[in-house]
């Protein structure tokens, strides 16, 4: 999977946070956010996030969606 991990970091270090996981996707996409990087986090538990690390931390547990579970952020 092509995915770059410094575009997540750099997405999710710019929402206002808390933030909900619609509004999340929402942000996402509104910043140019590409395809593959949208699915993983469609996929996200729907909740209210507190931080970019709620985020990478549920992000981390999807090592079936492209071994991120694997990347540090």
């Amino acid at each position: 999977m092509n995915f770059d991990l410094g575009q997540i970091a750099q997405v999710l270090d710019h929402v206002p946070y808390p933030i909900g996981k619609s509004h999340l996707v929402q942000f996402a996409q509104q910043q140019g956010t590409n395809e593959q990087i949208m699915g993983m986090l469609e996929h996200l538990p729907d909740k209210t996030f507190n931080s970019s690390q709620e985020v990478k931390d549920a992000l981390g547990g999807f090592g079936s969606l492209g071994n991120l579970g694997g990347f540090k952020f």
